[in-house]
C-alpha cells in the first residue's frame, strides 16, 4: 500500500512539475526591471513576448530565409502528427518539409510560411535521417 502512495505522489508531483513548464505564456518569475533590448521585427513576430531564441535557433530559422516556399509533392508520409513531404521546387534535388499533419497527396502543390532548417534529423518514427529538412508553418495545398 505505501508503494501506491509513493508512486501517486510521484505521478502527481511529475504533472505539477510539466504543468508549471507549459508554454501558456505565464511565469511564476518576477518580469525582469531592464528592459530587452529591441527585437527585429520577424523575430517578435515568431515568438511570444518574453521568450528569446537560443543562436541555434535562430540560426536556422536564418538557414531557411533564402528558400523555395512552395513546389509539387512527389513522396509523402505521416508519422507523430507531422505530415514529412519530398517537394520538388524546381531546383536541382527535391527539399524534404515536414508540416503539421494535413491531407495531401503526390502531384499536389504546396506552399508553406516561415520554416527553420534542420540538419541531421533523426526521425524516430519513421526510423529514418534527414540530411536537411524544413519544419514549415502554414502548409496548405494550392489550388
Amino acid at each position: 500500500m505505501r508503494q501506491f502512495y509513493i508512486l501517486a505522489l510521484s505521478a502527481t508531483l511529475l504533472g505539477l512539475v510539466a504543468c508549471s513548464d507549459s508554454d501558456d505564456g505565464k511565469s511564476s518569475q518576477p518580469a525582469a526591471t531592464t528592459p530587452a533590448p529591441a527585437a527585429p521585427a520577424q523575430q517578435t513576430q515568431q515568438q511570444p513576448a518574453g521568450k528569446q531564441l537560443s543562436p541555434a535557433q535562430q540560426q536556422a530559422i536564418d538557414d531557411a530565409k533564402g528558400m523555395p516556399k512552395q513546389g509539387v509533392v512527389k513522396e509523402m508520409m505521416h508519422s507523430s502528427g507531422y505530415t514529412y513531404m519530398s517537394v520538388d521546387t524546381g531546383s536541382n534535388k527535391p527539399v524534404w518539409i515536414a508540416a503539421t499533419m494535413m491531407r495531401i497527396k503526390t502531384g499536389d502543390k504546396v506552399q508553406w510560411g516561415d520554416a527553420a532548417v534542420m540538419r541531421n534529423f533523426k526521425s524516430s518514427g519513421l526510423h529514418r535521417t534527414f540530411d536537411e529538412i524544413l519544419f514549415v508553418s502554414n502548409a496548405s495545398v494550392v489550388k
